[in-house]
């Protein structure tokens, strides 16, 4: 007799999202929080770490990149090992890797030391985010897809809101290296639940050539009317060899490049104002609790944007959605370089904006991102776009805020020149589309998914 072949993809497409789904999106959002918590934390601990080893603003930026030349190096290298290895497997190494070496940045007592402690913790949190939202796209059905992806990505700024509020509290008691045990705590403690809970990707496991009996048992919490004697595959034509190399084959280099540019552009501007709005806000209003305030409200702004942005980019398209929010995202920025001497009040509300246009524009590209490359090189495609493009911005933004710092340059004036790039996303997304629709790629055409049937 012969089994009846079911496509993975097409099952979960047709499903509604259900209650095994649920919990494999709650598990990517957790390790994506304790992800975001020590991404941020850095830079509430920044005053204190410089008044600690006295050191000067351009010293502190080099602390700062030296953590995001780890993010790098994790999500470039690390991607590519998710798609031999499997989601699961990477995301629980990851999150044990940046929980060990965030805990002992605690402890570190000289520069040297702490551009070690947070290269390493970097290398986790570069691996984890290919891992999680490869995992989540891979479980979500098409309609739904930037929505889940989004609303993972939401877990990043979760993750700085809670490094925001702690600061407020643990900074005035114990100091900054409170945060950082804390920080290093937080994974470690969920690893457990990881490994407990989160599945492998059914995606991942038809693409690696299927361990069929794995497959049908995880398949069968999705669709519990599923054939006993299903063989379940991915319509999807599997690709050999180095996963890097096909990022430009298969006519993807064009793409690949700008949605590099565009990632570049966007974390360049976040990660400047999540490391040296602090100390922007310290400067112009010497209040040490409003440290821990600006991150959090950067946070709230940017969580928003994140629980939003899927559902519009699943209504409208990415290109129509987008391209706009750069133009956003420098307007914003401009205000606040304006209004930089206002009420603490008014600066706090205004840094809420740039966060709110700025998360919700680095989610939709994490969501574009992901559903731009095949299940094959899925994790790859993604770590290298986090890498090369986002987190190499990640790296020029807060290398340029210190060396600006150091040349006296006014709070406002930074602004000002932060700003201007994030026109050039605009551009680049206008390109992308076009590059997408001579590949005749199904993401340009921005057609609404139908809705599930029911069960």
């Amino acid at each position: 007799m012969i089994s009846r072949r079911i496509d993975t993809k097409a099952m979960i497409d047709r499903r509604p999202f259900g209650s095994y789904q649920v919990w494999v999106f709650i598990m990517c959002f957790l390790a994506a929080t304790v992800d975001g918590y020590d991404a941020i934390v850095i830079g509430a601990a920044i005053p204190g770490i410089r008044e600690t080893l006295h050191l000067q603003p351009a010293t502190l930026g080099i602390i700062l990149t030296a953590g995001q030349i780890g993010v790098m190096a994790g999500a470039f290298f690390l991607g590519p090992v998710s798609d031999r290895i499997g989601r699961k497997g990477m995301v629980i190494i990851s999150a044990c890797i940046f929980g060990l070496f965030s805990f002992l940045t605690a402890f570190a007592t000289s520069v040297t030391a702490f551009i070690v402690l947070r290269v390493l913790a970097g290398i986790g949190m570069g691996g984890i985010v290919p891992a999680v939202l490869a995992c989540a796209t891979e479980y979500a059905p098409q309609r739904l897809k930037a929505t889940i992806v989004a609303l993972v990505w939401m877990a990043l700024p979760v993750g700085g809101m809670i490094a925001g509020f702690s600061a407020v509290w643990l900074l005035p008691r114990f100091g900054w290296t409170a945060l950082f045990i804390l920080g290093g705590l937080l994974p470690l403690v969920l690893v457990p639940f990881l490994a407990a809970i989160l599945p492998e990707s059914l995606a991942y496991l038809g693409a690696r050539g299927g361990d069929q009996p794995r497959m049908r048992r995880i398949a069968l919490r999705i669709d519990p009317s599923l054939p006993a004697d299903a063989e379940l595959y991915i319509a999807e034509e599997k690709l050999p060899g180095v996963p890097l190399k096909h990022l430009f084959t298969e006519g993807r280099a064009v793409g690949t490049i700008l949605l590099w540019i565009v990632f570049f552009l966007s974390f360049f501007l976040m990660l400047f104002f999540t490391s040296w709005i602090p100390t922007l806000i310290r400067m112009t209003t010497g209040s040490v609790s409003a440290i821990g305030t600006s991150l959090a409200m950067w946070n709230i702004g940017s969580l928003l944007a994140t629980a939003i942005i899927g559902r519009l980019i699943d209504k409208f398209g990415y290109y129509r959605v987008l391209p706009p929010a750069f133009v956003l995202i420098a307007l914003a920025a401009w205000t606040v370089g304006f209004f930089v001497t206002a009420p603490l009040t008014v600066i706090l509300g205004l840094i809420a904006v740039v966060g709110f246009f700025t998360g919700g524009t680095n989610s939709g590209l994490m969501a574009l991102a992901a559903n731009s490359y095949p299940v094959s090189i899925r994790s790859t495609g993604l770590g290298a776009c986090y890498a090369l493009g986002g987190r190499t911005g990640s790296m020029c933004g807060p290398l340029l805020g210190g060396i600006l710092l150091q040349l006296n340059w006014s709070p406002s004036e930074i602004c000002y020149v932060i700003g201007a790039p994030m026109l050039l996303g605009t551009i680049v997304l206008l390109l992308l589309r076009t590059q997408a629709a001579f590949r005749h790629d199904p993401i340009a055409t921005e057609r609404p998914q139908p809705a599930a049937a029911p069960a």
